[in-house]
């Protein structure tokens, strides 16, 4: 099962410009155009350090990843986006991990025989009014132990001469997952499901032609089976499962910053986000992108991002004594971390026919010996007719 938490999912950010913004704030932005777009992604994790790895392969995750999404008009104030997506996934996972000859932790890794798929479906009906807009999203998807159904309504409503919006939005869901059961591990549960609410509120607001701000404040909660069936942990010699709380909720607080630099033709897109949830872990994060406009119809943006977190309350690498509330997880994604990437995209735009590149670079400071680095290559293109 896919657990990543990769960027793959954010395939058609924005990069319009502010000014173009402000002077549209009272038009219908449906065009009454059909479109067609398709992006491929190549997503490959670097090998773990040999001094790193206790047992196991040293090659990680390779995912491949197909998207196809259409935009179809309904009406002249509503329209249907469908997107389709296949991911193919190879290689290998962190397992746990065991003291090493000094007491450094070491990783344990599976065998590079992880291959598999997950398909999935989203529909997108968005409503556009004189003051208000709205957007219906069902979602669906499958892989051969896990599935997922979600549901999500957006919308925003604007005042004060279509400067000012409210933002809020609402979805939920639930997971199923019936791991492969494998007679090495007996104890692997069969099938378990959890179940996710969450919603946000924001404000935003167009300063000026130049600057747009917004504030947002979100809130999600997980309920049932959180725990990863596939991950093991080391105990005073011994390795059980990897045990997590029956719940999560977390708030965050995200601040965003649009700047239009009409001396460089340019946009700054400022963000700021700061995380906590009742596993203890607290999160900070700092995106900065340049959205570069060049002759010939080109834009370049390149883009960084800082992302710091502390670890969860329950998380060891390994355990030398069993613990009274019998949560235990060594999963590098609960520990104390810094992650840095930069990232530079590419667009071409002639008349309705778009093309699109990026290259991202992922990489990760901590003492987890599995914390992961990776690269994602992306090509898109898409026409409107």
């Amino acid at each position: 099962m896919n657990q990543n938490t990769t960027a793959l999912g954010s395939l058609c950010a924005a990069a319009a410009l502010l000014n173009s913004l402000a002077g549209q704030a009272n038009a219908n932005p449906l065009t009454q155009e059909y479109s067609l777009d398709y992006l491929t992604n190549v997503y490959q994790e670097g090998d773990i350090p040999q001094d790193k790895l206790a047992t196991g392969s040293e090659s990680r995750y390779t995912i491949n990843t197909h998207l196809l999404m259409g935009v179809v008009p309904l009406t002249e104030d509503s329209q249907l986006t469908i997107t389709g997506l296949h991911e193919s996934m190879t290689g290998a996972s962190p397992w746990y991990v065991v003291p090493g000859d000094e007491g450094e932790p070491a990783q344990v890794m599976s065998n590079a025989t992880i291959d598999e798929a997950r398909n999935q479906i989203d529909l997108d009906l968005y409503t556009y009014h004189d003051r208000s807009e709205s957007t219906l999203s069902l979602s669906y998807s499958k892989e051969n132990d896990y599935d997922s159904v979600g549901f999500g309504y957006s919308g925003a409503w604007r005042f004060n001469n279509d400067l000012t919006s409210i933002n809020f939005g609402l979805n939920a869901g639930q997971d199923n997952i019936h791991p492969t059961q494998d007679d090495r591990f007996p104890g692997r549960v069969r099938s378990e499901a959890q179940n996710r609410l969450g919603g946000f509120v924001g404000v935003s607001h167009i300063m000026t032609k130049n600057r747009l701000v917004g504030l947002s404040l979100g809130t999600s909660n997980q309920v049932g089976y959180l725990s990863d069936p596939y991950k093991q942990v080391w105990i005073d010699g011994s390795v059980a499962p990897d045990a997590r709380p029956d719940r999560k909720s977390l708030t965050s607080l995200s601040l965003m910053w649009r700047e239009y630099l009409p001396a460089y033709n340019a946009a700054l897109h400022t963000d700021l986000a700061a995380y906590q949830d009742n596993w203890t872990t607290t999160a900070a994060s700092l995106n900065l992108a340049w959205h570069q406009n060049l002759p010939y119809n080109w834009q370049l943006v390149p883009s960084m991002r800082v992302y710091h977190q502390t670890e969860a309350a329950f998380y060891s690498p390994y355990y030398e004594t069993t613990r009274s509330d019998g949560y235990y997880s060594s999963d590098y994604r609960l520990s104390e971390f810094t992650a840095f990437s930069g990232k530079l995209k590419a667009v071409w735009n002639w008349s309705s026919f778009q093309v699109k590149g990026s290259y991202e670079y992922y990489g990760t400071q901590g003492e987890h010996p599995g914390l992961v680095s990776y690269s994602l290559y992306s090509f898109g293109m898409g026409a409107t007719f």
